[in-house]
């Protein structure tokens, strides 16, 4: 299984996610998938000049994605897969793709959502996404960096109003 964690984290690629998550997960390539994303070649570029040296970077949408796995062209690699939207993910599952886990990590506030901890705000829709991950096998936590512990996602489900 070449996927070693799928985060939803809005900012997708920063510091903590090069550093912190790359010291514990040891990836080969950091994947984000998102459809809007990987249209802007600018923000692309950006976004590769971060990654740790000897890692390779894809940033492509979610059809692109599921090609690729079904290819078997990460087979050999540990991906860290980055998402914005867990609907994302659901995508990606439904297609066949083995996810082991799934991180929150970072969700702006918006519209209609919660903020339901220091990094994470929620809304109906976000906790029904969540809960679709969940009902599919896949084990979801809330944990912004390695060393913090992983929490039950669903102990925030109640404080989304």
């Amino acid at each position: 299984m070449p996927v070693v964690l799928a985060r939803v984290d809005s900012r997708l690629i920063h510091g903590v996610v090069v550093t912190d998550w790359f010291g514990k997960l040891s990836p080969k390539r950091y994947m984000v998938i998102d459809d809007e994303i990987s249209k802007d070649e600018s923000l692309k570029a950006t976004m590769r000049m971060a990654k740790p040296s000897g890692t390779g970077m894809s940033i492509i949408d979610t059809d692109k994605a599921i090609h690729n796995f079904k290819n078997g062209n990460y087979d050999t690699q540990r991906v860290f897969v980055l998402v914005k939207d867990p609907a994302t993910l659901i995508k990606l599952i439904d297609a066949g793709v083995e996810i082991p886990k799934v991180d929150v990590g970072i969700i702006f506030m918006g519209e209609g959502k919660t903020k339901v901890s220091s990094y994470v705000a929620m809304g109906p829709d976000d906790v029904q996404k969540l809960k679709t991950i969940q009902s599919k096998g896949v084990p979801v936590v809330l944990q912004y960096i390695p060393n913090d512990p992983e929490e039950p996602i669903e102990r925030y489900y109640d404080k989304v109003k």
